[in-house]
C-alpha cells in the first residue's frame, strides 16, 4: 500500500511541474497582474482600503478567467481522459463501464487539483506586498459590486468561509460536467457528440453570462460555476448548491446503473434526432418573441406563431415556421418511411387490407398532432412567463382580436393544416417509394407562403399562421378550405389504394 501510495505521489509531482501547467500558471499571472491593478484602481476610487481577502477572491472568482479559461482547459482535459482512456482492455480489466467512469473521474479530479494548487499558487504570488486584515475589508463592506468580496461579505460572515465555499462550488460543478460527459460518451461511444456536447457548454456558458435575462438565473451556468454570481441572482448562497447537489445525486444514481442497458439509456441513445429538433424548438420559439411590441403572454404566442402572410411576411417567421411545422411533418415522414419500407408487408398480414392499415396508421398520427400542438401551446406560454409577460386576458396588440380567435386558429386550423400535410406527403411517399420527392414536394408547397402567391388563400400551404388573423381574414373560412382539401385528399388516397389493393 505504501509503494502505491508513493508511486501515485510521485506521479502527482512529475504532472504538476510539465511544461503545460507552467504555462498555465503564467497565463494566469498575466491576467491576475491586470486584475489587481484594476481592484486598486477601484479602491484608490473609492477611497476605501482593500486587503488580502480581496486580491485572493478576485483571482480566484473572476468570472471571465473562469469561464474564458479555467473552464475550456478542464473541458479538454476532461475530454482528453474520457477518450485516451476507453479501450476495451481496460474495460475488461474494470469489469464495468461504471468503473470505467469512475476511474476517468479519478484521473480528472487528479488534474482539477493540479490546475487549483497553480492557481492558488500564482494567485499566493500575487498578494506579496497587499495589505493584511483578519476579516472582510472596509472596500468590502461598501454597498455596490465593484469586486467579488463586496456580494459575498452581503451573504457570509467571514472571507475565509466564503472562498472556501466559492471553491467547493466550482468543483462540484466541474465534476458534474466531466461525469456528464462520461456517460454521454459511455452511452454514445462518439468522439464527435462527446467534442459537440464540451463545445456546447463552453459556448453556452458565454451565451448565458452575457445574454439570459436576470429572472432566468437557473439556467445561467455562471451561477454554478462562481460563488458571488449564483449568491446575486438566486438571493442566497444555497440556491447554487441545491441545485448542483440535486443534479450531482441524479448522476450519481444514473452512473450507477449505466450497466444495466435500461431503456431510458438505449432511448437517448437513439433518438439525437429529437433532442436537435427540441433545441430548434425552443430557439424557433425564443426568437419569435417582440418584448418591445406585445406585453401578455398572448401576444407573444402571437408572434411566435406567425408565420407568413400575405401581410406579416418576414424571413424569420418563415425559418420559423418551416423549424416548427414541416419539422414535425419530416419526423413523421421518417416514421411513414420505416413503415412502408420495414414493416409495413408484416402488418399488411394481420390487418389483410391496405385500407385498414392505413386507417390504423393514421389514427395514431391524428392523436400525435393534437398533441404536438398542446405541447407547442404550453410550452410558448411557458418560455413567455419566464420572460415575465403579463397573465392578463387580453390582446394588447390588436384590441378586436380575442384570445378565443387566437386558440381557434392556432388548434383547429393548426390541426386540419398539419393533417392535410400528413396525407400529403404520404401520397408523395406512397406513389414515389422515395424521401427525397416528398422534401421536394413540401419545399415547392411552402412557396405559395410568400406574399402575393396565394392571395385568395385556396392553397394549402401555411393557412394556420396566425398572422392571418392579423389581417382580417376569416379564420372559419380557412377552416372550410382546409376541410376540403382534407376530404379531397382523403378521397385520392382511398381512389390509389382502390387501384392498388392488397387482400390477403
Amino acid at each position: 500500500m505504501a509503494r502505491i501510495l508513493r508511486s501515485k505521489w510521485k506521479d502527482f509531482i512529475d504532472e504538476l511541474f510539465t511544461f503545460k501547467w507552467i504555462i498555465f500558471g503564467m497565463i494566469i499571472y498575466i491576467y491576475g497582474s491586470r486584475s489587481k491593478e484594476q481592484l486598486y484602481y477601484f479602491s484608490v476610487q473609492t477611497k476605501l482600503s482593500l486587503n488580502k481577502w480581496d486580491l485572493l477572491h478576485s483571482f480566484l472568482s473572476d468570472i471571465y478567467l473562469i469561464l474564458y479559461f479555467i473552464l475550456p482547459v478542464l473541458l479538454y482535459r476532461s475530454i482528453s481522459i474520457i477518450i485516451s482512456d476507453f479501450e476495451y482492455t481496460i474495460l475488461i480489466r474494470l469489469g464495468s463501464y461504471r468503473s470505467w467512469v469512475y476511474q476517468t473521474l479519478n484521473k480528472f479530479v487528479q488534474s482539477l487539483s493540479i490546475a487549483t494548487i497553480v492557481w492558488g499558487a500564482v494567485s499566493g504570488l500575487l498578494l506579496i506586498g497587499a495589505p493584511s486584515f483578519a476579516g472582510w475589508s472596509p472596500f468590502s463592506k461598501l454597498d455596490g459590486s465593484l469586486s467579488e468580496t463586496q456580494i459575498l461579505q452581503k451573504f457570509i460572515d467571514t472571507p475565509f468561509l466564503a472562498l472556501l465555499l466559492h471553491l467547493s462550488l466550482l468543483i462540484l460543478s466541474l465534476i458534474c460536467i466531466h461525469f456528464i460527459l462520461a456517460i454521454i460518451y459511455v452511452k454514445s461511444q462518439r468522439k464527435g457528440i462527446v467534442i459537440f456536447i464540451a463545445v456546447f457548454i463552453w459556448v453556452y456558458s458565454g451565451v448565458s453570462f452575457k445574454l439570459l435575462p436576470s429572472h432566468a438565473y437557473l439556467f445561467n451556468l455562471c451561477n454554478y460555476l462562481i460563488l458571488h454570481s449564483g449568491a446575486a441572482q438566486f438571493g442566497n448562497i444555497w440556491g447554487p448548491f441545491a441545485i448542483v447537489i440535486g443534479l450531482a445525486t441524479l448522476i450519481v444514481w444514473s452512473v450507477n446503473r449505466i450497466d444495466l442497458n435500461t431503456k431510458i439509456f438505449s432511448k437517448l441513445r437513439y433518438n439525437w434526432g429529437y433532442i436537435i429538433f427540441f433545441a430548434l424548438i425552443v430557439i424557433a420559439l425564443w426568437s419569435g418573441m417582440r418584448e418591445k411590441l406585445g406585453k401578455t403572454i398572448w401576444d407573444q404566442f402571437i408572434f411566435m406563431f406567425i408565420g407568413g402572410s400575405n401581410h406579416t411576411f418576414s424571413l424569420k417567421s418563415f425559418l420559423s415556421y418551416w423549424v416548427i411545422y414541416f419539422g414535425f411533418i419530416y419526423l413523421i415522414q421518417l416514421y411513414l418511411q420505416r413503415e412502408l419500407s420495414e414493416i409495413g408487408y408484416y402488418k399488411l398480414l394481420r390487418y389483410r387490407s391496405i385500407s385498414k392499415w392505413f386507417w390504423e396508421w393514421y389514427r395514431k398520427i391524428m392523436i400525435y398532432i393534437a398533441f404536438y400542438l398542446l405541447i407547442l401551446a404550453l410550452f410558448s406560454l411557458l418560455l413567455s412567463s419566464l420572460k415575465r409577460f403579463s397573465f392578463d386576458f387580453y390582446i394588447s396588440v390588436d384590441n378586436s382580436i380575442t384570445i378565443f380567435e387566437v386558440f381557434y386558429h392556432f388548434f383547429v386550423n393548426g390541426y386540419l393544416q398539419v393533417l392535410f400535410y400528413v396525407l400529403f406527403v404520404f401520397i408523395i411517399s406512397w406513389l414515389s417509394k422515395e424521401i427525397f420527392y416528398s422534401l421536394l414536394a413540401i419545399c415547392i408547397l411552402s412557396i405559395f407562403m410568400f406574399p402575393g402567391l396565394n392571395n385568395w388563400l385556396i392553397i394549402p400551404s401555411g393557412l394556420n399562421s396566425i398572422g392571418y388573423i392579423l389581417s382580417d381574414h376569416s379564420i372559419y373560412r380557412i377552416s372550410v378550405v382546409l376541410s376540403l382539401w382534407n376530404i379531397l385528399g382523403i378521397i385520392f388516397v382511398l381512389y390509389i389504394f382502390h387501384k392498388k389493393d392488397i387482400d390477403l
